[in-house]
């Protein structure tokens, strides 16, 4: 029962990005542009997986592991927001830049006490089945999106009327599915971290 809960829990969530799309398009008709709801919730859930990395970070021995992927995931969030980077700072200040220092000084604690460490910490995470939804969320944003949003992949198609609606249609949803399954993943991780946690206290109780 508790894995048919966590499958239909994933089912449910895996619509919200499909209904953000569609509210952009019939309700706001905005192309799914950098300031469209979709594109925004993509700030949003990036946001709240770097505090469940935080979250579990502190209830966890795997710093070091744990470092890096929140330095990645820093740097997705500010290259998510590049264009508020640039209109913010009125075209000074590239976005890559913080991306690269926050990049950098998430790997300095990582690699503080050793290059070892944090590989023997993601390895251990791997033991985890939940940490296969990080990467497989991962595999979605990074690579699956970029290849679905391509314009070529349309552009070549005789019967579709091509326009940047259209591909950020398809793009920005898909984004977000990787961005959700990524998070269903760490509040799972964390959950099994805490029970894992006052597992030591229940025996001892026993006792």
């Amino acid at each position: 029962m508790k894995k048919i809960f966590e499958y239909t829990s994933l089912a449910v969530l895996m619509t919200l990005p499909y209904l953000l799309v569609m509210i952009d398009n019939k309700i706001f008709e905005n192309e799914v542009g950098k300031y469209s709801i979709t594109a925004i919730t993509h700030t949003l859930f990036l946001a709240i997986d770097i505090i469940l990395l935080c979250k579990i970070k502190q209830e966890s021995d795997l710093n070091h592991g744990l470092y890096l992927i929140i330095g990645l995931f820093t740097a997705m969030l500010i290259r998510e927001n590049r264009e508020v980077i640039r209109d913010l700072f009125n075209h000074h200040l590239k976005w890559y830049i913080p991306a690269i220092l926050f990049s950098l000084y998430f790997s300095y604690k990582a690699l503080s006490e050793g290059v070892r460490k944090p590989f023997v910490a993601l390895r251990e995470m791997h033991m985890n089945g939940y940490y296969n939804y990080i990467i497989c969320g991962l595999l979605i944003v990074l690579v699956w999106s970029r290849l679905i949003g391509n314009r070529f992949v349309y552009q070549d198609v005789s019967y579709i009327d091509y326009s940047e609606g259209l591909k950020n249609t398809v793009e920005e949803p898909t984004q977000s599915l990787g961005y959700l399954i990524i998070m269903f993943g760490l509040v799972m991780l964390l959950k099994t971290k805490r029970q894992a946690g006052r597992q030591p206290s229940l025996t001892q109780e026993n006792h």
